[in-house]
């Protein structure tokens, strides 16, 4: 079995979790997600199952979009409600008017810390196992970028927003931001994925949903092919004698409309993806060929 799954996350349950339980369903050891969902969180998460954790790197590097609500006035040690109180503080509640400015002095490219209770790997060991037992370590900034972010509701403490977001950005650490930087202090209370790159929470299926289709012989209809999962990337055509050089590694002389490196699917004469590749350079250069 392979394919790309989309699951609706319950509250509660880890990634691993849900990986642990779609294996046992699915009768498949080879299963990976592209995105952890903390247990607090809900919603879309994307398992690639058999030949197509090959494509979870392309996945996973597709933008996100959240439904999201913080309290002000209180911190917490994980930056979310699953955590112990830090602090709790007295403010004045902020105007609609004064969150939209804050919300939005975080858009576009910048550099954002993930919380000590993350699943960051220090020299090997998940940053969290060490903040557990008293040896939280401060991890290094990486680049994140908020694409966009909408105030959706507010009735102090508790403030609702949507947030698009590039890959490795912690919406918990935005959230605790937000808080800082009105001077109230705040932290994560929900959370639900909505998006991660083109897979909607429409199409999401739920574990119970997906148990019954087990039993009752349908499963091969919720996953998505590898190609389908793809078909945000550009299909490149070819003749037969460069799909054959392809199939054999080999990259080739390539003339592209834009000098940004970017990644394309290319099909066999039959129709089947036969690999990613990447244009750059002048070339273009086989990055992964499905036999």
């Amino acid at each position: 079995m392979e394919g790309v799954l989309i699951v609706n996350k319950p509250a509660s349950w880890t990634s691993h979790d849900v990986v642990q339980k779609a294996r046992g369903i699915l009768k498949e050891r080879r299963i990976g997600h592209t995105g952890t969902l903390d247990p607090l969180a809900t919603g879309v998460l994307v398992l690639c199952v058999g030949r197509a954790t090959r494509i979870a790197r392309h996945l996973e590097a597709q933008d996100k979009e959240y439904h999201a609500h913080l309290r002000l006035g209180v911190t917490t040690d994980t930056l979310d409600s699953d955590g112990s109180v830090c602090e709790q503080r007295e403010y004045a509640p902020p105007s609609r008017e004064r969150l939209l400015d804050v919300m939005r002095s975080f858009l576009g490219d910048q550099m954002q810390r993930p919380p000590a209770y993350s699943a960051v790997k220090v020299s090997g060991v998940p940053s969290y196992r060490l903040a557990r037992a008293g040896n939280a370590v401060e991890l290094a900034p990486r680049p994140v970028s908020v694409r966009h972010i909408e105030l959706t509701s507010y009735e102090d403490p508790v403030v609702g927003f949507s947030v698009v977001c590039s890959k490795g950005l912690y919406v918990r650490t935005l959230c605790s931001e937000i808080g800082e930087a009105l001077g109230s202090g705040a932290h994560l209370t929900g959370l639900e994925r909505i998006r991660s790159g083109p897979f909607t929470i429409e199409a999401a299926h739920t574990l119970e949903q997906i148990e019954a289709c087990r039993m009752a012989g349908t499963l091969e209809g919720l996953l998505l092919s590898m190609d389908q999962a793809l078909a945000d990337l550009p299909l490149v055509e070819l003749s037969e004698a460069d799909t054959r050089r392809i199939s054999q590694g080999n990259r080739l002389s390539w003339e592209s409309a834009t000098d940004s490196p970017h990644y394309v699917r290319i099909h066999t004469p039959e129709g089947a993806l036969l690999a990613i590749a990447r244009i750059a350079a002048g070339m273009l250069r086989p990055e992964t060929v499905f036999s």
